[in-house]
Formats: C-alpha cells, sequence, structure tokens
C-alpha cells in the first residue's frame, strides 16, 4: 500500500483516538484473539486497510477473504492475536472503512455484470470526500474503473467550464497544453448533439454525452463515430442499475455511474474480541 493511503488511514485513526480511547483506558491489558465477520453477503473491499491497521496496533493478522473475493453472511474476512488495548483502539475504524469500501464494491459488482464485456463502466467523481482514494480501488474490487484519479490526470470540460469560452476554444488549447501537463487525454462532456459534433470535429479524445435518452444517445455515437472514428464515447447522467441494460448496447464505449458512490450501502461488518486462553 503506499504511503500516502497509509498516512489517510492513520489520520482516519487519529481522528477517533482523539486524546485516547477513555473507555479502553480503563479495561485491564490482556493478549485476546480478534475474528472480522460479514453480516451479509458482500464483495470484500478494505481487507489490505484493515490489516494494515491491524499490524499497526501490532497484532498478528491471518486473512481469509482477500480484496474483491465474495462473501456470504457469517464468514470470517480476517482474524488476529494481539494486544487488547490497541485492537479495541482501532475497532471501529476498522469496521467503517471495511463497510464502507465493501459497499461500494458489491454496488459497482451487480453494474459490472449488467453492462457485460461490451460497455466498460466507471465511477465518477461523486465519492466521500477525504475517502476518494479508498472508493475507487474498492469500484475496482466489483469490476468497475475509476474515472479520474484527481483533476490533474485528465482534461474534462464540463458544461460550467463552457459558461466561459467555447468547445473549439478550449479543445485547441487542451491540445497545446497536453504536451506541458500530466493529463494524456482530454474529454468534452456535452448537451446536446450540435456540440458532440464540434467536440468531434476538433479532435477530443472522449465526449460525454450528458443526459441523453438511449435512443438519443444511439444516433449521436453514430454521427460522432462517423466524424471522428479514434473518439470515445462515454454516457452519463441519470443511468442506474435500473436502466443500465438500455445504455451499454448502442454503440457507447464507456458509462459512468454517480449511483455507485451515492448509494452504496454500507455493509455489516463485526469484529469479536474475545481474551486469550493463557
Amino acid at each position: 500500500m503506499p504511503d500516502p493511503k497509509k498516512k489517510k488511514l492513520l489520520a482516519i485513526l487519529a481522528e477517533d483516538l482523539l486524546k485516547g480511547d477513555a473507555s479502553t483506558r480503563l479495561v485491564p491489558a490482556s493478549k485476546c484473539t480478534a475474528a472480522i465477520t460479514t453480516g451479509e453477503n458482500c464483495v470484500v473491499s478494505g481487507v489490505e486497510e484493515a490489516v494494515f491497521l491491524l499490524r499497526h496496533s501490532k497484532a498478528k493478522v491471518k486473512v481469509h477473504k482477500k480484496d474483491g473475493q465474495m462473501a456470504k453472511k457469517g464468514e470470517k474476512i480476517i482474524t488476529a492475536t494481539g494486544q487488547n488495548k490497541p485492537v479495541l483502539e482501532c475497532e471501529r475504524t476498522i469496521l467503517n472503512v471495511l463497510g464502507r469500501m465493501s459497499g461500494v464494491a458489491t454496488l459497482c459488482k451487480k453494474a459490472s455484470a449488467i453492462a457485460g464485456k461490451k460497455t466498460r463502466v466507471f465511477l465518477t467523481r461523486k465519492t466521500m470526500p477525504g475517502f476518494n482514494e479508498f472508493d475507487k480501488k474498492a469500484c475496482m474490487h466489483g469490476g468497475v474503473f475509476p474515472h479520474r484519479k484527481n483533476l490533474a490526470e485528465m482534461i474534462l470540460f464540463k458544461d460550467n467550464h463552457l459558461e466561459f469560452a467555447s468547445i473549439t476554444g478550449l479543445l485547441e488549447k487542451a491540445h497545446k497544453a497536453k504536451k506541458f501537463t500530466p493529463a494524456k487525454k482530454v474529454e468534452v462532456e456535452v448537451d446536446n448533439t450540435k456540440q458532440a459534433i464540434e467536440a468531434a470535429e476538433n479532435r477530443a479524445d472522449i465526449i460525454m454525452l450528458d443526459n441523453f435518452s438511449p435512443k438519443r444517445a444511439k444516433k449521436t455515437i453514430a454521427r460522432i463515430k462517423k466524424t471522428n472514428p479514434a473518439a470515445l464515447v462515454e454516457l452519463s447522467g441519470g443511468i442506474n442499475l435500473k436502466n443500465l441494460e438500455k445504455y451499454v448496447n448502442i454503440g457507447a464505449d464507456m458509462v459512468s455511474m454517480g449511483q455507485l458512490t451515492k448509494e452504496a450501502k454500507m455493509v455489516d461488518f463485526s469484529m469479536a474480541i474475545k481474551k486469550a486462553k493463557s
């Protein structure tokens, strides 16, 4: 795990601990065993993070389910042995991280299954503040791709950018800027077919059709591909698990779904901590 993610996890733990665990400091020190189990069927995500926090607490860890694997209700995910106080202190942080990441991964798995192999499903940037990297890691465990990891990774002109300049003007600047920035792709979000063709004519790498109906999107995709066969087409806006099937076989290269993070439900995990037998 990269150091920035480790530091973020420790910051999350520190936020919970603040000046110390007022309850745990009153408990007699002892060796313990801890078992993390899932309370519902899910795609597991966050195991690497949980293991890091347990090992940070000087516990010895055994992993029973790896990230990306399916787990059934009641199955053990991780067991650990160590000192009770540091394990008790990180219990809720571990369960929260596992719960959120597994919730995202489980929802993404459903979307990936509906989409099949013809159209790739992507996350949007509607991630949990401060938890962006972990949400995007979780989506990959569910078979979905992250969109942009950060604002520097791609040039993407949305409707608010287009308030200040034309598609043609911004794309001209973007192609020149690619030589000097980490961003290697240029995408334009469009609201209508006219804008889509303008973006295609000006060599946008990706054209995002925002809030298009399946019928309208199919027609626009055909025109984009005729104008610029190299351009990729992304569909976004109003796409959910109920209507996803209507969007995945109409010629688009990718579909992005805010639902995968906005509506991800925390998966129920529990940690049973027992006094170790001497």
